[in-house]
């Protein structure tokens, strides 16, 4: 009778540890070099994939029409593209092209339901509108904000309980710049609210959301920057300056409801808490950052660092600003999103080769066979506790004396994308 019992609490742990979230790639936008001066791409813009298991760079498509590349998103099966007054569709999990549109000043998009939300804006072009929205399928209009509404050039777009919160700063337009949130509610398709940032807020950079809490990095003139913070639940709204950066920020992201950011002329980056507005600590990282994002998932950041003219490079840093990882990539990888999938389901456990785990139980070491991969270890919990790179053909030995006792899943996620599990129980 124990048999059984601890058999279904093993399959009943192994399907509930199964369905993890993993980084499955790093998606790279690299603008490439246009040179204003001959009107040339000299390299053009690019997108490429990190795989952090193999720590392997690939390149997926060159945009050989486009001078440069602004923005991704991402839905179940698709990921769509901006790029020098180019809409592009991906398939997610073959990299191929899908269908594509032209949108003079194209610049970020979101995802929210079968629609994608656009921002605008040129240089020396007035546009009939500045936001527009498109079925994410056919990438038709379904409806714009005209210029008459909102005539000022728009950045980036956060989606929250219904509605779009961008990022207004009239970028394109040098002097002539702004500070606010556009609220669009997607289901009437119609601006309800325009928040002013105040005098400080003058020209968002970047957009973030934690919870119902929307953050912008505000470049004002570039002669400094400041972040602003909206409740939505309360209105609460509150911009400060930040006191380290005297011309601009090159890059901010948002990570454990801090926002890190690097001033142009700095090598180091910032955390930074906007709820006390305090400066938490400052990390040397001996670069200037291009492109900035967190991975929450594996505790770590990646950044894009580039000469703007022949070079690129990828790179990983854990949280202290230790480098994991560089590789290079091309020029200008200024965009950086997280490939983020969901192991999940009975048919693909039972599919998948299976490995095997001795001895089981164990106190001290655990040897797994398995193919090459990655190699993660889940508490019954279903939290990450270790994780490992694998060697094909090769028995992995890892240390298990600091484990409490109890129940553990055993992950491998190969470099096809297979993924195997099993258990095993610390004595």
């Amino acid at each position: 009778m124990r048999k059984i019992v601890l058999f279904f609490v093993f399959a009943a742990f192994g399907i509930a540890a199964f369905t993890q979230n993993y980084v499955h790639r790093v998606l790279v936008l690299n603008e490439g070099y246009f040179d204003f001066m001959t009107g040339e791409v000299v390299t053009p813009p690019s997108i490429g994939a990190y795989d952090p298991a193999t720590g392997e760079y690939a390149l997926l498509n060159e945009l050989e029409e486009a001078r440069f590349i602004s923005g991704i998103a991402m839905d179940e099966s698709h990921y769509y593209v901006s790029a020098d007054g180019h809409l592009l569709k991906y398939d997610r999990y073959t990299d191929e092209l899908v269908t594509s549109t032209s949108l003079t000043g194209i610049r970020k998009l979101a995802v929210w339901n079968e629609q994608l939300i656009v921002t605008r804006g040129e240089f020396g072009i007035e546009l009939e509108d500045y936001i527009r929205v498109l079925d994410k399928n056919s990438l038709a209009t379904i409806y714009t904000i005209p210029s008459a509404t909102m005539p000022y050039t728009t950045e980036g777009i956060v989606v929250y309980d219904n509605n779009a919160y961008i990022a207004v700063n009239n970028g394109f337009v040098f002097g002539g710049e702004v500070g606010m949130l556009a609220v669009l509610d997607l289901a009437a398709a119609a601006i309800t609210a325009t928040i002013d940032l105040g005098p400080n807020g003058i020209n968002p950079d970047n957009i973030m959301l934690d919870g119902d809490v929307i953050y912008t990095l505000n470049n004002k003139d570039y002669s400094g920057s400041s972040v602003s913070s909206y409740r939505v639940s309360s209105g609460d709204l509150s911009t400060n300056d930040l006191i380290n950066v005297t011309s601009g920020c090159g890059t901010s992201a948002l990570y454990n409801s801090e926002v890190f950011y690097q001033d142009f002329a700095s090598t180091a980056i910032t955390r930074y808490d906007p709820e006390t507005n305090e400066i938490l600590e400052e990390l040397e990282l001996g670069n200037n950052l291009y492109g900035l994002t967190f991975d929450a998932i594996n505790e770590r950041f990646y950044a894009g660092v580039t000469d703007f003219f022949s070079s690129g490079t990828l790179y990983a840093f854990d949280l202290d600003g230790n480098v994991l990882d560089a590789v290079e990539v091309s020029v200008s990888p200024g965009t950086i999103a997280l490939d983020v999938r969901t192991a999940t389901g009975i048919e693909d456990v039972a599919a998948v080769t299976a490995i095997q785990i001795f001895p089981n139980p164990a106190a001290e070491r655990i040897v797994i066979s398995s193919a090459e991969g990655r190699v993660r270890i889940f508490n019954a919990a279903g939290n990450l506790v270790a994780e490992q790179l694998s060697n094909e053909g090769n028995n992995l030995e890892m240390d298990i004396s600091d484990f409490s006792a109890g129940l553990y899943l055993v992950q491998v996620t190969r470099l096809d994308g297979s993924v195997s599990t099993a258990n095993f129980i610390r004595q």
